[in-house]
C-alpha cells in the first residue's frame, strides 16, 4: 500500500504543476497598433542617422490587468504596435496613455527641442496627468492618438 502512494505521488505532484502552469500565464494580448499625430507647429528630426523617439505607454487603469505595454512610434508618420514585455499584443482592460517624446541627441538644437517637447507634449501626457484613455478589447484594433485635440480614436 504505501509502495502504490509513492509510485503515484510523482504522478499527482506533475498533474497539479501543470494545472497551476496553465492557469498562470500572462495571458493573450489584443494586437493595438496606430499613429500618433502631433500638433503642426512640433517637427521631429527624422534623417537617416538621427531620429527623435516618441513612445507610447498604455498604463493599466484597471486593477485586474497588471502589466501595461510600451511601443516607439516611428517617424515620418509616426506609427506604433504595442506590446507587453511578455506577449504580442496589449491585454484587454482599460488604459492611461502617456506619450513621451525624446529628441535625437546628436541633432542641432536638440536641447531647445527637449525643451519645447518638455513644455508642449512630455508634461501635458505624462503618466501622472495624462488625459488620454483608452479601452482594450479582444482582437485586433487601429487607433490614432490625436495630441492637439487630445484624444483616442479607434480607426
Amino acid at each position: 500500500m504505501l509502495r502504490s502512494l509513492l509510485c503515484r505521488s510523482p504522478l499527482v505532484l506533475f498533474g497539479v504543476f501543470l494545472l497551476l502552469a496553465t492557469g498562470c500565464g500572462p495571458g493573450k494580448g489584443a494586437p493595438v497598433s496606430g499613429k500618433v499625430v502631433l500638433p503642426g507647429n512640433l517637427k521631429l528630426v527624422d534623417t537617416a542617422n538621427m531620429e527623435d523617439e516618441v513612445e507610447v505607454t498604455f498604463i493599466p487603469d484597471d486593477p485586474k490587468v497588471k502589466r501595461g505595454a510600451t511601443a516607439k512610434a516611428k517617424p515620418p508618420g509616426l506609427t506604433f504596435t504595442a506590446n507587453t514585455s511578455e506577449t504580442t499584443g496589449v491585454l484587454p482592460g482599460h488604459y492611461k496613455i502617456a506619450i513621451k517624446i525624446t529628441p535625437y541627441g546628436g541633432a542641432p538644437g536638440s536641447q531647445d527641442r527637449k525643451q519645447r517637447f518638455d513644455d508642449v507634449i512630455n508634461k501635458a501626457f505624462d503618466a501622472s496627468t495624462t488625459k488620454l484613455s483608452y479601452d482594450v478589447v479582444a482582437g485586433a484594433q487601429t487607433i490614432t492618438i490625436d495630441l492637439t485635440k487630445g484624444t483616442v480614436t479607434k480607426d
